[in-house]
């Protein structure tokens, strides 16, 4: 029996860490090879991206660094195909086990199994992370930035305060709410300069948080001047779509594991507690010597602030809440999780080696089930379209944001609109969306070219989201046109409008196609 078989044998964690790797590797390089095409926020991705300005690649709902990030892919050359492109998404997600591992290794000197099984398995990491959007490099920079916190604690120096700065500065350049994450991780690290009676250290974390709101300084102007188009999706964050955002998370592989969440989060804030109690009444301990009270107030105070912090800019930012927008925190959970719960032994090792290999069994399967999808088919019935439509059919597209999609695939002669039609269709123009609904007549121009079609003898092709519309039996009466916005319900939501208009034109469908 060989060394390294017995030393398995006598830690099976690095064992079942290696496997949940290897399972990790393979689901990012299968989603690489069938995720499809680009769905509209990717497209939006790489239109700005491919601006030559850096006034240009802000123009996102993130700051620069992804767009940057993707502009240098393609300066590259790696943008002759989809797949290409999409190879940079598997680095990026490939990035955070790596990043993970090596925290792990660092700090503790052991696998980063919670991490890996919780979160590296998680499908929605691995769909939305290698997605040609910020949430995956985003997170990856965050594990970097916690890990950093960390390392630094343990041997407090300027150039480790340097590369915490660094990594503090990326990280809210790839993320808004990133700094909401990087102002709880200075918090925690201030609970722990505060045990210390360490005031430099106080002062090096102060640095780098305050250079990482700096950073994010030349943005406020386009911020406030964003606020009123912004309007149309700022429809406030419902209590049901907050939940089941967290459970779509946090819920993987099965819905209970969302207590398997709390119940860690809540003995790390017990462990941080009782650091703080013991700091009180023991001696102060060296700086330069990050014992195990230190991690654990520094992850436990820094989970907690991150929390309550991440909720209630959700709350204030008023955007329906998504389960992908939750990806950073958790990168932040996990890596609070290796650093600051204490070690196991005996029993509670077994039970939670059993947890973990369980997790491992049933994520597998989870994961191969969630990945056996597409992000969109607008890419295949842009090519059928382009062989079936005559350059005298007409197309609708319904519901307007899937326009950006169509528009990126679509190389017919057939002419196209949304509904509202929009004079363009590269990014998320919720400025001109917020105009049609003011305009009781927007559609008009579409149903008069929809009738003129059909009376000569040509075709309209409808392409509708599943449940956006239907077309009702001849004589059915349509909806009334909605009067200018905002409602007094809804307000500036853009919903109810794009529900009528879709109504309106199925029911046209529905009177006059053969």
């Amino acid at each position: 029996m060989t060394q390294r078989f017995k030393f398995f044998l006598r830690q099976p964690e690095w064992l079942a860490a290696v496997c949940i790797t290897l399972a990790i590797i393979w689901f990012h390089l299968f989603f690489w090879t069938h995720a499809g095409g680009f769905w509209r926020d990717e497209v939006n991705s790489l239109n700005i991206a491919g601006r030559d300005s850096l006034s240009g690649l802000s123009q996102d709902s993130f700051p620069v660094l992804m767009p940057l990030v993707v502009h240098g892919w393609l300066a590259l050359g790696f943008g002759k195909t989809d797949l290409e492109l999409r190879a940079l998404g598997l680095l990026i997600g490939l990035g955070i086990p790596a990043a993970l591992w090596a925290a792990a290794w660092k700090i503790r000197r052991s696998p980063p199994l919670l991490g890996l099984a919780l979160f590296g398995l998680n499908s929605t990491l691995i769909v939305f992370g290698d997605s040609i959007r910020a949430y995956g490099l985003g997170s990856l920079l965050m594990t970097m930035t916690t890990a950093a916190a960390g390392l630094y604690l343990m041997q407090p120096s300027w150039k480790r305060a340097g590369w915490l700065t660094l990594f503090a500065v990326l990280s809210v350049q790839a993320l808004y709410h990133n700094a909401i994450l990087v102002g709880a991780i200075c918090i925690g690290g201030w609970a722990v300069c505060w045990r210390r009676k360490s005031w430099l250290g106080a002062a090096q974390l102060l640095l780098a948080g305050l250079l990482s709101a700096i950073s994010l300084l030349p943005y406020v102007p386009m911020l406030f001047a964003g606020q009123e188009s912004s309007s149309v999706i700022r429809t406030g964050l419902k209590s049901w779509r907050f939940f089941s955002a967290f459970q779509d998370s946090l819920g993987f592989p099965l819905g209970e594991y969302i207590y398997v969440w709390g119940i860690l989060a809540l003995i790390l804030i017990f462990c941080a507690g009782a650091a703080a109690k013991r700091a009180i009444k023991k001696p102060v301990v060296s700086d330069r010597d990050a014992g195990a009270d230190d991690l654990g107030l520094f992850a436990g105070t820094t989970l907690f602030v991150a929390v309550a912090g991440f909720i209630i800019f959700l709350w204030l930012a008023a955007f329906p809440s998504q389960s992908w927008y939750l990806l950073p925190l958790i990168a932040l959970a996990v890596m609070c999780f290796e650093i600051g719960l204490p070690p196991v032994r005996g029993k509670i090792r077994a039970l939670a080696f059993g947890l973990v290999t369980a997790t491992m069994l049933i994520a597998i399967l989870t994961t191969s089930r969630d990945l056996d999808c597409r992000f969109t088919n607008i890419d295949t019935w842009a090519d059928e379209l382009k062989a079936a439509a005559s350059a005298d059919d007409y197309i609708v597209i319904v519901p307007w944001f899937c326009g950006i999609t169509f528009d990126h695939y679509f190389k017919g002669s057939t002419s196209w609109t949304t509904l509202p039609p929009l004079t363009d269709h590269s990014t998320h123009r919720y400025d001109l969306v917020r105009l049609q609904m003011q305009d009781t007549n927007v559609i008009e121009p579409v149903l008069q070219r929809i009738s003129t079609t059909l009376q000569s003898g040509h075709r309209v092709w409808i392409l509708a989201g599943m449940g956006w519309m239907d077309v009702p039996d001849p004589g059915t009466p349509a909806p009334r046109t909605l009067p200018p916005a905002p409602l007094k319900n809804s307000g500036w939501s853009e919903l109810p409008y794009t529900m009528v208009w879709s109504s309106q034109v199925g029911h046209l469908i529905g009177d006059h196609a053969i």
